[in-house]
């Protein structure tokens, strides 16, 4: 049966909320939005970034990144206001 303009309905592995639309299926076989999959790649490229500490790394990174994502979604929203 044709679904039309409908996006599949998933529930988030990591933050247990459901949603619609893209998802990403991790090497573990977990499906991930799209937020908790960039806090699991900050975390990863934290951890690589930072051999001698890679758990302070993974914090960090992951922590920076959540911190500049209501910033990116302003940005977004607000358009190309002022850059002309």
């Amino acid at each position: 049966m044709a679904m039309g303009n409908a996006k599949p309905a998933f529930v988030c592995e990591s933050c247990h909320q459901r949603r619609t639309g893209a998802s990403t299926l991790t090497v573990t076989g977990r499906r991930l939005c799209p937020d908790c999959s960039d806090q699991l790649d900050a975390a990863a490229a934290g951890a690589i970034a930072n051999p001698g500490n890679p758990v302070g790394g993974a914090i960090a990174t992951a922590g920076w990144l959540a911190a500049l994502r209501p910033h990116r979604r302003a940005r977004r929203t607000s358009g190309n206001r002022g850059t002309g």
